[in-house]
């Protein structure tokens, strides 16, 4: 029987994982899983237990068992994939699993992925960087002898990596992610509207009129919440002027970690990205103006993916193709 290869990005907002042998996404639905408070047993994972995120009984808990991209539970962790994997009948087959991290993540979380797929019963355990599975997914010269930069900015880090002849270069992380923006707009509208907004109301205003671009028009958005001070629902209108103030210093704290790393890069490599440009890619690389922010902070071209979200299948369809062909 052919052996099955399981891609698998535990991210800290979504989890998606890949079967080689159905050569497609099995599963791609939020990290979430609600728990019963007094037993601790799996009630319900994925969209169901984040739907019901801020609205459960007291009987029911909702556990994001990865933050930052890092493992907090590795026991939460297993049942939830275990659940998740649960459509593959992996228990009769000989599988093998290829993990995605942070490219700056700690030994201690490679130790907890690798752990992960020890209790999954995996016969070979892979790590690869986030960014460079992303640069496969996307990068049509990601296998050619020239520099190709994939900047990956994620729910709870952007992960950044120069990729040539299909291998990293060089590569680094910042935990600045999605999430990141979300919660300034909740800080926002606490320190400056005395409004407490759960995490999903913050993600709606950003994705309606959160912006870093230089020249908009100013939109607005209707947020709810509870006064902090009256305790009553309140809610409060946003502009998009607001949100670029909120938003420029992440988005310059992502330009900077890039120009650190190009620091580092031979003079060959940059002259490859000044023809190439960098690639961005991501669920944050939909922020509108951030393109262009980029680009005139780099000073170099900056493409986003046409199908940012997807760059991470199909760069697990064709690692794992390789992998296939160097074994045999």
């Amino acid at each position: 029987m052919k052996r099955e290869v399981i891609g698998i990005d535990l991210g800290t907002r979504n989890t998606v994982i890949y079967s080689a042998g159905r050569r497609q996404v099995v599963f791609n639905e939020p990290t979430a899983i609600a728990l019963d408070r007094k037993t601790r047993q799996v009630r319900e994972i994925g969209y169901l237990a984040d739907e019901i995120q801020g609205k459960t009984p007291y009987s029911y808990q909702v556990v994001y068992p990865v933050r930052n991209g890092m493992i907090q539970d590795v026991s939460l962790c297993h049942e939830f994939l275990l659940r998740a994997l649960n459509d593959l009948d992996l228990g009769r087959r000989n599988f093998s699993i290829v993990f995605i991290a942070p490219s700056r993540t700690s030994q201690v979380n490679r130790d907890a992925l690798t752990a992960i797929g020890a209790s999954l019963f995996a016969k070979d355990i892979y790590i690869e960087s986030e960014a460079k599975i992303a640069a496969l997914g996307v990068g049509d010269m990601a296998y050619a002898p020239t520099a190709t930069l994939v900047v990956d900015i994620g729910a709870g880090y952007t992960d950044i990596a120069m990729v040539s002849l299909g291998e990293v270069v060089i590569a680094d992380s910042l935990f600045i992610g999605g999430e990141d923006f979300d919660n300034e707009i909740r800080r926002y509208l606490r320190s400056h509207h005395h409004l407490l907004v759960g995490s999903k109301s913050a993600e709606y205003a950003k994705l309606r009129v959160g912006t870093v671009q230089e020249r908009m028009d100013n939109r607005l958005v209707e947020i709810k919440g509870r006064d902090t001070i009256t305790n009553l629902p309140s809610s409060v209108i946003l502009s998009s002027y607001e949100l670029k103030e909120l938003f420029e210093p992440l988005a310059e704290r992502i330009a900077l970690k890039v120009a650190d790393l190009l620091s580092l890069v031979q003079p060959e490599l940059i002259t490859d990205l000044v023809r190439n440009g960098m690639l961005l890619v991501g669920g944050g690389a939909a922020l509108l103006g951030l393109q262009e922010y980029l680009e005139k902070s780099l000073s170099m071209p900056i493409r986003r993916a046409d199908r940012p979200m997807d760059a991470i299948a199909g760069g697990f369809l064709h690692y794992i193709d390789r992998l296939e062909e160097r074994k045999k």
